[in-house]
């Protein structure tokens, strides 16, 4: 029996010092984290910024930070590494909620500039379609200048560098852009065929058309904010769509020019559900049937 007592002995040694260096190893975690969330509300750059900042539900979330970081350097100090970790996880989630609410100037800088080159290319190239419905007579000027002259204003604050006002009136004109489209799609004398005279031109015309609903797209999701899984969908006809579009354009440089046109077909039928998925309708194609 001595030999059996002496392998259990020896097996709950073992495990008691694995227990031991697990234990360990969390409290090196905990202290260390511990350490950080102190640092960060003490004398950081950004705690300086939350305070001074005037919000008061980003005051609120750092004040919160700093109870749940007081409590977890006391149950560490009462050996609860377990509740100190839960404490200390809370007050960083409350310091990163501050810290969202009250982001750091350069970096808010950099989102707004980049936000509003993003817009202003998508809008330049959604009025330059608009324009030419323009020009064809399938579509009122004055929608247009209207949204062209929002974003000929947006462009001019956005060079001097005040890119939140630039932002602000790009969303204005966008809306503008959106409702005139969507107009435009819905017009009973639209016709994107514009009757063409080979199927070189036809396949040309079909091309800037599934063109300019892709460009259409974006922008729905954007300013309609359909539900997730309408966005996930949404997704998914994009992606059929450029499928489509890049087998369209194989097709058309082998020389069927038949297929090429019936496979573009199919990859604006793909945007079309990914439009009303979105909350946009838009007519079928007026044509020869592919």
């Amino acid at each position: 029996m001595r030999w059996p007592t002496a392998a259990l002995l020896l097996a709950a040694v073992g495990t008691s010092g694995v227990v031991c260096a697990q234990d360990d190893a969390l409290r090196v975690q905990v202290e260390q984290r511990v350490r950080l969330t102190a640092r960060l509300i003490a004398d950081s750059p950004s705690a300086q910024r939350i305070l001074t900042s005037g919000n008061r539900v980003a005051i609120g979330h750092f004040d919160e930070s700093r109870v749940h970081q007081s409590l977890a350097e006391d149950l560490l100090a009462r050996g609860d590494l377990a509740g100190a970790r839960r404490a200390v996880e809370s007050a960083l989630q409350h310091i990163g909620l501050a810290r969202r609410m009250v982001p750091d100037a350069r970096v808010r800088q950099a989102d707004s500039s980049q936000r509003y080159e993003t817009k202003l290319g998508l809008l330049t190239r959604l009025l330059e379609a608009w324009r030419e419905h323009v020009a064809a007579g399938r579509s009122d000027s004055s929608e247009l200048l209207a949204a062209v002259g929002l974003v000929d204003g947006a462009r001019r604050i956005g060079q001097a560098g005040r890119h939140d006002e630039a932002n602000a009136i790009l969303e204005n004109a966008e809306s503008q852009v959106l409702a005139g489209m969507n107009r435009l799609l819905n017009a009973r004398t639209l016709d994107y065929t514009a009757r063409p005279a080979n199927p070189v031109q036809e396949f040309q015309l079909e091309l800037a058309r599934q063109s300019a609903l892709s460009e259409l797209v974006p922008l729905a999701l954007r300013e309609l904010h359909p539900a997730p899984d309408a966005v996930a969908l949404i997704e998914r006809y994009q992606a059929s769509s450029q499928t489509q579009l890049a087998r369209a354009v194989q097709q058309f440089e082998g020389g069927d020019s038949a297929q090429a046109l019936a496979s573009l077909r199919d990859a604006i039928l793909h945007l079309q559900r990914a439009l009303a998925a979105a909350g946009v309708t838009t007519p079928q194609p007026i044509g020869s049937a592919p």
